[in-house]
């Protein structure tokens, strides 16, 4: 089938200050204004969202109440008048022939390579570029070298992925929804392991979209946390990839706990092991003398809200009666 006409969905929570920028690049886009259209789901925003989408030509859907972004995702899929489907976050700004560089390409499922570092040698910006270059360092550092790859079920835990833009046909992506979501669900990660059992996802550096990461102290800390549920829901259940990392950090912060409690002549070498551990993930993660500043200030509190996060996975697992093992 050619990919020639184009549905592009932008899910929307009080995104106004990236919404501007991520229509101009759609609505602007070198392709032919009839083949493609922009639908933006306003996902019960209280901030000047819709306002913004409004003044842009693009269908604006608005729902009433904060629903969440699969549900604004499957609304817009629905309404969609063609069958190839763009879902691309306000977040996201693709480089202006990024349709005609898909059509060309002709295949989906498809994601784009995302440039998520605007080069900044400071922040948290600089501390995420260096996290992901550890995480994925076998495909981080090749997009530039080798220009795609096939995102299948034998390598997916170990690439980089998501649905910040994402080309999918409209039957794919509807048959990969899961039965049962709620806030917790890794829906992005779920769905996409449901789409390579039907058909590889193509990862290509032949198209690509700027990504605008979150920068203020509090908005990280808000969605780093809010992203610690979703994590654990596919990555620290029985099965998942960190699944028993996940235990051994749980029994060493026990263990550790107990020594400074129980035993107070072994306070200070635990305290010093923990001092210790933390410099040398700082030096790993580090590539100059002043990453070590930007690592050693980042560091603890993306672990901490991060960890609240999953804690909270955990403790509402427990009060449900399933824990980490529903």
């Amino acid at each position: 089938m050619s990919l020639e006409n184009f549905s592009i969905i932008v899910p929307v929570f009080n995104g106004a200050d990236t919404l501007g920028t991520c229509l101009e690049a759609l609505v602007g886009q070198t392709y032919p204004r009839e083949q493609f259209e922009v639908i933006v789901v306003n996902d019960g925003s209280t901030d000047a969202t819709p306002r913004i989408a409004a003044s842009y030509p693009v269908r604006l859907i608005n729902l009433e109440s904060n629903e969440g972004r699969i549900v604004a995702r499957n609304t817009g899929a629905r309404a969609a008048r063609f069958e190839t489907l763009i879902f691309n976050d306000a977040r996201v700004i693709p480089e202006l022939d990024l349709l005609a560089k898909v059509h060309s390409r002709n295949y989906e499922p498809l994601l784009p390579a995302v440039d998520a570092y605007d080069g900044s040698p400071w922040g948290f910006a600089r501390f995420f570029h260096l996290l992901r270059c550890r995480l994925y360092s076998k495909y981080y550092h090749t997009m530039n070298k080798t220009e795609e790859y096939f995102i299948t079920p034998d390598n997916f835990d170990s690439v980089p992925k998501g649905t910040t833009n994402f080309i999918c046909d409209r039957t794919l992506w509807l048959k990969s929804q899961l039965p049962e979501i709620d806030r917790y669900t890794n829906d992005d990660t779920r769905i996409l392991r449901q789409i390579v059992g039907e058909r590889p996802i193509l990862k290509t550096h032949a198209a690509c979209v700027t990504y605008r990461p979150r920068t203020d102290f509090r908005d990280v800390m808000i969605h780093t946390y809010e992203r610690g549920p979703r994590f654990a829901d596919y990555y620290l259940r029985p099965g998942g990839k960190y699944f028993f990392l996940y235990l051994l950090i749980w029994f060493l912060i026990l263990l550790s706990l107990a020594a400074v409690i129980f035993s107070p002549v072994l306070k200070g070498p635990v305290l010093t092991g923990l001092a210790l551990g933390f410099l040398c993930l700082v030096v790993y993660l580090s590539r100059t003398w002043r990453d070590l500043l930007v690592v050693g200030f980042c560091l603890p509190a993306v672990v901490l809200s991060f960890g609240l996060g999953i804690l909270k996975w955990q403790v509402t697992g427990w009060v449900r009666g399933t824990g980490s093992n529903s």
